[in-house]
Formats: structure tokens, C-alpha cells, sequence
């Protein structure tokens, strides 16, 4: 079967990017590829074949034509639809490919909530552990938290998103976008399922949890200078985040702490 559909997720690191793409994966039809184009590790997607070369080997031909690679996925590809996600620091070549080419379907997948992400992305460092399942202990260590590092790197996250949004707005690309607390919402799990191509879309079985607390204070070594840095920034929301992928909202007549 050819493909008729192709779409790609531009997304940062730590935004819940892992479970939209096994979501979309799971989908009838579809085969939503990992990570091809990471600089250290070539994540191929099961449906190509098994390499003969090593990664490096298989890096530097990937490198040599980014294009052409992107081609090869396609071709092997068993489904109607193909779909791969980019990052930030992946090849710019390719993600300027897709957004010109009016045949590529655009998910632009966001956490607003970019405390929670930097607690994430510190999190999985510390402990080499990207993915976390259900079932799987793993106590998150605390966090330290130096403000001029956190607002550097959020500067750095805005433009990265605003350029995204300006590059796909000049190109004419329609993009659908995903706020990380969609992906707790099956409605709009869905929708984003059917703005790639999924005609029928079946029902999200979440295999992933969250890395510590949604209570970001307790996250990090010095509470009080993330909260001053957050009410400079106008950002104090940040402090909580959703607490569940698919959590049930709770009653308005339940009990509340006083």
C-alpha cells in the first residue's frame, strides 16, 4: 500500500510528544515513526528494515541526504498514512521540507506550562529515565533551580515556537495545534486524530505517567525563588499542573480541605 496521507508533529522535548505519537500510532491505518532524525540515535521505526551498518554509519548516511531518508520511511511504510515527529536541534532542512510542501499535514504540539516541562527535562537527565510507565517506581529526585538558567531557556523556548508559527504562517501551512493538556482530553485527542487523515478514530490507552509531582514547588531545592521567579514573569499558574493523563474531573460536590 502506497501512502496517501503524510503529516509530522513539530514539537519540543518534554511536551507529551511520546504519548501523542503512540496515540496516533495505535490508530487504524497509520504509522506515526519516532525520532529519525535525532542527532545521536537513529530511532527507525519497526516497519524498515533492520540495518546492516552501525548508528554511526547509518547517521552519517541519513546526514548526507536527509530528503532521500525521509523517502526511504515513506516507501516502506505499510499504512495509508506516515506521520514522523521533529524536534528542536533536529535537521532544519527537513523541517523547512515539510512545512513548503503543501502535501504534509502540520500537528504543532505545545506545553504551555514551561515550569513543568523544565522539571521534566531536568528530571529525565538526572535520571537517564525519558519514558516513565505505569507500574514502574522510580521516586523523582529534587530539582536544583537557578532563575537566570530557567529564564534563558524559556526565552530560548518561545522563539522556538514563534518561529515555527511564523515559518508554517509564510508557507500557507494550516497547522493544527495541541496544548499539552489536551492529550487528557479523549475529544480532543481524537480531533487530532482525524486532522491528520483518521477517519474513525479508536480510543487512547495511555501506557505512560507522569515524573513526580504536579505540585511544581515540591519538585525543586528552592521553592521560594521558583515562586518569586514565576510572579516576576507573570506566571504563577505554573505551579500546578493537570494532575492525570485521562483524569476523571473531580465532583463539584466533593469534600475540600480547609
Amino acid at each position: 500500500m502506497s501512502v496517501e496521507i503524510k503529516a509530522v508533529m513539530l514539537a519540543h522535548a518534554r511536551s507529551g510528544s511520546t504519548m501523542l505519537m503512540e496515540f496516533l500510532n495505535d490508530q487504524p491505518d497509520t504509522s506515526f515513526a519516532h525520532e529519525i532524525f535525532h542527532r545521536e540515535k537513529l530511532h527507525l521505526p519497526p516497519f524498515m528494515a533492520k540495518p546492516t551498518q552501525d548508528q554511526a554509519a547509518l547517521r552519517t548516511r541519513r546526514d548526507r541526504d536527509p530528503r532521500g531518508f525521509l523517502a526511504e520511511a515513506i516507501a516502506a511504510c505499510p499504512t495509508r498514512i506516515f506521520g514522523f515527529k521533529w524536534f528542536r536541534g533536529h535537521d532544519a532542512t527537513i523541517r523547512d521540507h515539510v512545512v513548503a510542501d503543501p502535501s504534509w499535514r502540520v500537528i504543532l504540539l505545545y506545553r504551555e506550562n514551561f515550569l513543568a516541562l523544565f522539571a521534566s527535562q531536568r528530571t529525565a537527565r538526572l535520571t537517564g529515565r525519558y519514558i516513565q510507565r505505569a507500574g514502574e517506581p522510580a521516586p523523582p529526585p529534587t530539582l536544583p533551580f537557578a532563575p537566570e538558567e530557567f529564564l534563558h531557556e524559556y526565552e530560548l523556548y518561545r522563539r522556538f515556537y514563534a518561529g515555527l508559527v511564523a515559518q508554517c504562517d509564510q508557507a500557507g501551512k494550516a497547522i493544527h495545534l495541541v496544548e499539552y493538556q489536551h492529550l487528557s482530553n479523549p475529544a480532543l485527542l481524537r480531533n487530532a486524530a482525524r486532522a491528520i487523515g483518521i477517519v474513525a478514530p479508536v480510543a487512547a490507552a495511555p501506557r505512560m505517567v507522569k515524573q513526580g509531582t504536579t505540585r511544581m514547588l515540591e519538585r525543586f531545592d528552592r521553592p521560594e525563588i521558583v515562586r518569586a521567579t514565576l510572579e516576576h514573569i507573570n506566571r504563577l499558574h505554573w505551579l500546578v499542573e493537570e494532575d492525570h493523563f485521562f483524569a476523571t474531573a473531580p465532583s463539584a460536590s466533593a469534600s475540600v480541605p480547609v
